[in-house]
């Protein structure tokens, strides 16, 4: 049996990391067994996360980390099973947007980093999906939704987030500005050196 592997898809909103994950699951279940996945997941703490109306950074951070929790063991069975996990969003993404600055409140990144350490485990690999905020925004209206997340300042300062992250843990950062089959293309090529 070939051995398991788990990759993490990271970027801010309108990076095109959803649709570069399906297709890389597409392209790479040819070969392998794959299962797409994303944070956070489809049960009940998503639910409440979207009900939310005046949630604190710290309550949120405690919801998409108790989601993860349970969504690790199933990750870990799954990799047991010799299968390669492509997971959309994983610890990063609580760290970079939980400590940024939203309506004047933000939760502080050493009390998340230290909370997601307790109980996420290290991707084989984790590429950021790295993009101007301002691009990104146009990309996200083109498709007609947005969510409270979506401001300019807001996506800045989680995009600095991440690129401090990816340098301090070694994430491969790919430049998200490009054609979708070129990064598509590069994303293949990197996944492919570990599988």
């Amino acid at each position: 049996m070939k051995k398991g592997r788990f990759v993490v898809f990271e970027g801010i909103d309108g990076s095109g990391k959803s649709s570069c994950m399906e297709a890389a699951v597409t392209i790479l279940g040819k070969e392998r067994d794959v299962i797409g996945t994303a944070e956070p997941t489809d049960g009940d703490i998503k639910r409440i996360l979207e009900e939310a109306k005046d949630i604190t950074p710290e309550g949120e951070a405690m919801l998409f980390i108790t989601d993860r929790m349970l969504h690790t063991r199933e990750i870990m069975e799954w990799m047991k099973e010799g299968k390669v996990v492509l997971c959309d969003r994983y610890y990063a993404s609580t760290i970079a947007y939980q400590s940024a600055e939203l309506n004047g409140r933000r939760a502080d990144a050493v009390w998340l980093e230290e909370m997601n350490d307790k109980i996420a485990i290290e991707p084989d690999m984790t590429l950021l999906f790295d993009i101007d905020p301002i691009l990104g925004m146009e990309r996200v209206e083109s498709r007609g939704s947005k969510s409270r997340f979506e401001r300019i300042g807001y996506l800045t300062e989680v995009r600095d987030n991440y690129l401090r992250i990816a340098k301090e843990r070694g994430f491969v950062i790919i430049d998200a500005s490009r054609p979708k089959d070129e990064v598509l293309e590069e994303v293949l090529r990197h996944i492919s050196r570990i599988l």
